[in-house]
Parts: structure tokens; sequence; C-alpha cells
């Protein structure tokens, strides 16, 4: 009775491995992806600021873009009861704005993507808000628009 037992065990392991193996595969990432599913090379990112709390009526956050990352994802958590706005700017707080918005007080996150390449070198990242304001910010950046 034992050996038969045995002998259902091997064979629902077998099964399950069979299944597994059939429905995924590993990429050369060494993730596991779906084998039905397309598999494309995700861009290559680079995080320069992750989850950084910011408060108060003003904040400046610096990041550098290194040479072959010119694409920039910044993302927005407004934690507080008041919109705020920000802007994005070259070389100093007060250089070239490359982008800037309103980040509603949702508690939601919002993302802005910059669609053209940057030059290398620092960026600052500035949040206002004349009532006070309180948020987490992400930036990372990207070899490509993706």
């Amino acid at each position: 009775m034992k050996h038969i037992q045995k002998m259902i065990v091997a064979v629902l392991v077998s099964a399950a491995v069979i299944i597994f193996i059939y429905n995924f595969t590993s990429n050369s990432e060494g993730r596991f992806v779906k084998a039905n599913e397309p598999r494309s090379t995700p861009s290559t990112t680079l995080t320069v600021i992750n989850n950084e709390d910011f408060a108060g009526t003003a904040s400046t956050h610096r990041f550098d873009i290194p040479a072959g990352f010119g694409y920039v994802k910044a993302s927005f958590k407004n934690t507080g009861s008041k919109h705020f706005t920000f802007t994005i700017n070259e070389g100093s707080t007060s250089g070239t704005t490359i982008t800037s918005g309103i980040v509603p007080a949702d508690g939601e996150e919002h993302t802005y993507f910059i669609d053209k390449a940057l030059s290398t070198g620092g960026y600052y990242v500035n949040t206002s808000s004349a009532q006070g304001m309180s948020g987490i910010l992400d930036v990372s950046l990207g070899i490509d628009v993706n």
C-alpha cells in the first residue's frame, strides 16, 4: 500500500513540474514570464530620487543625469490637503525650466514624463505651495522614452 502512495505522490509531483515548465519559462534576466506572453526587453532605468519626503511651503531636490540616461520620469504623491506646483530646472533652482505642473491633493501618484532626451548634468525638482504641502517624490531616468 505504501508503494502505491509513493507512486501517486511521484506522479503528482511530476505533473506539477511539467505544468510549471509548460506555463512559465525563464527570460534572460532570470525572472519568470508566462510562456504565451510577449517578451520584450525592459528599458534600462536608474532611480535617482527614491521616496523622498518633502513638506513646508517650498522644497528642492537635486539629481544628476549621467551619460546615456536622458529621459526623466518624475512621480509625485501629494499627502497634504492642498495642491502644490513643481518645476524641473536645468543647472540651478532658477535655471531653464524643463517642465512644470500642478499636483492635486488627492493622495494619488501623479507621474510626469519628459519625452525629449536631456543633457548630462545637474537638475533640480522644486515644489511649492503657499498654504503648505507634504508629499513623496520619485525620479527615475531611462535610456529611451519608454
